[in-house]
């Protein structure tokens, strides 16, 4: 259906128009007609010839006024070039309008408008606590088994030890674990080299959190501690939105901290840009090149056990490359090597698997024997391979559940497959399998803390089951055989800085809320050079473990560079610093750092199998088939497998953290860092932004104008050529009075009936006065009166017909009498002068 624009009801209303024009004045005619009678005032028959030639009549009835044939070849052409004229004005007055139309388009100059905070209506705005602007403070405990003193604290703690223990002392009971101010203004300080908009470390709060009292800590008073609760998922949104404090990506993964204040007052909204600290996962996976085989069982998936299970080599263990695959993990920062971690997670586990399956043998004498050929089958059970799932995925990052030599087996499956029972003969155990994550990761626990060792959780994937017949299917069917194929995965984090377009627009569905804010799109920032790229900073304290200590990170500004224990990088991007972690739903944290350690629990959290506590969604797609349908489509290859990893830590990374940070900040530190002295500068001001502002105009659709521009060309050839007709002298207003004077049906009557009253070529008002304003019988003229007499009684006239039907004027007879006193005999033509100096009475010639 076609929606009408104002350019087509504006074409509607003038072709509406144009059909009264036309039906208007031709059914006045007919009225016309019928009020007429034989006899009027001279002048009155010149203004119903007027009338009568104006409208259509003489077109409908092929008068002679509209006759072509014998007619001069220029007369001709002007008497039809004014109808075309005047049809194709009336083309352009319909068509013109229909390019109009009603548009809303973005200001050609930015305004500073102001900007309010809006709350998110949606689950993730009520479900939010509110908190006081300097109650949430920052709190880190450091240490591994005992607790240390974390730089810029000023506690002091004695350490003692001996054969069986070991003891920590600290003096007055007093453990400080709140973040120094002098921290936080180093890793704030970048700030103020960057758009308001940005966030840094301490503009990061945890969704949810709790106050927690502890002895020896704070002099007994309670502080706040992280905790975490699940809200609402959103993994299968596909889309970039904002929620409260925070934009998420679930299309790529990833979100953008920012407290959304939005432009007062758009009445058809507005669109600008803003500079936003994103962090987002990074994944890379590879093909292990093992898959796994199984059979619905009889009774379907009722059932628990599958059937036929078997890892099938599609020539992870044929192809295995034989020698230790070696992974640069030194300079993180440049190229993390995440595909090649993971390849090496992958090599590391096949090669295990064929040990414990006696196919090869490790050193020495490596690979000296290779029982395995690509299609080869291994049976196994669903307790010796744990990933193997029908209707969902499987996550892990222990790398025991492709084939775990501890996994239990009964006597009763060794008796049904003796093959089950593999040999292991070089005696790998589950502790054996524990060096693969470690080594995929670059770094443990041990590791110096610094900004090289940067945080990577590696994993194995079992992808969504797949028909083995290769078709698309969400049912299944009992005895039939599908396959899941095995990724190893590695994960990092990554903090940066990107271009994010907003568009504020206020509807009818979305309302005055959270959901009139959209994001246009995100775009990476382009950097001229080195120099203008951010300067990112780690925390590094000499002599500090991994496991000691949550880091912190920032954008730190040039003259904050040489600061003690930080190490910087000029870069765009920064990839997050840390290690382990520990994901937990419900119970409270032991400190508040949700930039250090609650990014690092969400990683951790990924392949650490969450979605087991309870709380949280099911990201297996096992109680979810939409879920599981995107799972299946992601787990095509090792390019679209690593979304699903991505895609998770973005969801739990949207119930977990919010950011803080708006256009009513200011540059100065968060106020629950800030001295009691100080404000936070801008706070209680009205904050402006430049936007571009959107109204409503008036827009033209340019190919419906060519009918008015031709008319155009037309008018303009047309004025061209009467301009020279003017100043040739032959156009000018003395020939249009002679021809019109000498034209005029009343004054042609006028002559015949009352001869010699009054010149035809006298002025309107004279000849008005003397012969217009007598009367005019059409049934009786001197000299032709018994003619037309006839002819209005339709009296037969005889005459010779020519074959064409013309009868020649010199061969009619009228059967009328022709004895009226009146009578007088007229001349057949008579020469009207050339023009208006003529002077006298015409000159009649026979």
């Amino acid at each position: 259906m076609i929606s009408l624009t104002v350019g087509y009801v504006s074409g509607i209303i003038a072709a509406a128009i144009f059909l009264l024009q036309f039906v208007i004045p031709n059914a006045l005619i007919v009225v016309l007609v019928g009020l007429l009678k034989d006899e009027h005032t001279t002048v009155t028959w010149s203004v119903v010839e007027r009338s009568l030639l104006s409208s259509l009549w003489p077109l409908f009835l092929r008068a002679e006024s509209t006759a072509s044939r014998g007619v001069d070849r220029r007369v001709r052409l002007l008497t039809w070039l004014r109808p075309l004229a005047l049809g194709l004005v009336t083309i352009a007055a319909v068509v013109t309008p229909l390019g109009l139309y009603d548009d809303i388009v973005p200001s050609r100059q930015e305004q500073n408008i102001e900007f309010a905070y809006m709350q998110d209506s949606g689950p993730m705005g009520y479900g939010t606590p509110e908190r006081a602007s300097n109650s949430i403070g920052y709190t880190r405990v450091c240490g591994s088994r005992l607790p240390m003193q974390c730089p810029g604290t000023t506690v002091e703690i004695t350490f003692f030890s001996n054969e069986t223990y070991y003891e920590a002392n600290i003096t007055n009971d007093d453990y400080d674990i709140r973040v120094p101010r002098a921290l936080a203004e180093i890793y704030q300080s970048g700030l103020a080299e960057q758009p308001q908009s940005v966030s840094s470390f301490f503009d990061i709060q945890s969704r949810q959190y709790s106050f927690q009292n502890q002895s020896g800590i704070l002099n007994n008073q309670k502080y706040v501690v992280e905790s975490f609760r699940f809200l609402t998922s959103i993994i299968l949104n596909d889309a970039i939105e904002p929620v409260e404090g925070l934009v998420v990506d679930t299309q790529t993964g990833g979100i953008a901290f920012r407290n959304h204040t939005v432009p007062l007052g758009m009445k058809f909204g507005a669109e600008w840009t803003e500079d936003l600290l994103w962090v987002e996962p990074e994944t890379a996976c590879v093909n292990t090149n093992i898959s796994v085989e199984f059979k619905i069982p009889y009774t379907g998936i009722s059932s628990f056990n599958l059937e036929n299970i078997s890892l099938v080599d599609d020539g992870g263990f044929a192809n295995l490359v034989q020698h230790w695959p070696v992974v640069d993990v030194w300079n993180a920062q440049r190229e993390p090597n995440l595909r090649n971690r993971a390849y090496k997670a992958a090599w590391m586990t096949n090669a295990y698997t064929m040990l414990v399956m006696n196919i090869t043998r490790p050193a020495p004498d490596a690979f000296a024997y290779l029982n395995s050929k690509i299609g080869d089958k291994f049976p196994v059970t669903d307790d010796q391979t744990t990933g193997a799932k029908v209707g969902g995925i499987f996550m892990e990052n222990m790398f025991t559940s492709l084939l775990n030599p501890d996994g239990f087996l009964s006597n009763t499956s060794i008796a049904e497959n003796p093959r089950l029972n593999y040999s292991n003969p070089f005696g790998l155990s589950f502790q054996n399998y524990t060096d693969i994550s470690t080594i995929c990761s670059g770094a443990g626990g041990t590791d110096k803390a610094n900004i090289s060792n940067i945080h990577v959780e590696c994993g194995l994937i079992f992808g969504a089951a797949q028909r083995k017949d290769g078709s698309k299917s969400l049912v299944f069917e009992p005895e039939s055989w599908w396959t899941q194929p095995v990724y190893s995965c590695a994960s990092t984090s990554k903090a940066s800085i990107k271009e994010t377009v907003f568009r504020y627009n206020v509807t009818e569905m979305s309302g005055n809320t959270l959901r009139a804010l959209s994001v246009v799109s995100v775009n990476e920032k382009i950097y001229p050079d080195n120099q203008s790229m951010p300067l990112w900073g780690v925390e590094s304290p000499p002599g500090w473990n991994l496991s000691e200590i949550s880091q912190l990170w920032g954008l730190i500004s040039r003259d904050m560079e040489k600061s003690a224990n930080l190490s910087t990088i000029r870069a765009p991007h920064l990839y997050l610093p840390g290690n382990g972690g520990f994901f937990s739903t419900g119970i409270p944290g032991s400190s508040n750092l949700p930039a250090g350690d609650g990014i690092t629990n969400l990683l951790a959290g990924v392949y650490g199998n969450p979605y087991s506590s309870s709380g949280l969604p099911d990201y297996t797609g096992s109680s979810n088939m939409a879920m599981y349908a995107r799972w299946r489509d992601l787990s095509v290859n090792d390019g679209s497998i690593n979304k699903i990893p991505n895609l998770i830590w973005t969801d739990l990374a949207a119930n977990m953290l919010i950011g803080t940070r708006s256009w009513a900040s200011g540059k100065a530190l968060p106020s629950n860092l800030q001295k009691r002295d100080e404000s936070n500068s801008g706070g209680d001001e009205k904050t402006t932004v430049p936007i571009t502002v959107y109204n409503r105009r008036i827009r033209y659709h340019w190919p419906f104008a060519i009918p008015a521009f031709v008319s155009l060309f037309l008018f303009g050839a047309v004025v061209i050529a009467a301009v020279a007709s003017f100043v040739s002298g032959r156009g000018v207003p003395a020939r249009v009075r002679h021809y019109l004077f000498h034209l005029s049906s009343g004054r042609l009557l006028g002559a015949m009936q009352y001869p010699g009253e009054c010149d035809r070529r006298a002025p309107s008002n004279e000849w008005i006065a003397r012969v217009g304003s007598k009367p005019s019988d059409l049934r009786y003229h001197r000299g032709t009166g018994d003619a037309i007499d006839s002819l209005l009684n339709k009296e037969p006239l005889t005459g010779t017909e020519k074959p064409d039907g013309v009868t020649q004027a010199n061969e009619v007879q009228s059967t009328a009498k022709r004895d009226g006193k009146d009578y007088l005999p007229q001349p057949e033509y008579t020469k009207v002068p050339e023009d208006d100096q003529a002077q006298g009475q015409g000159r009649t010639e026979r």
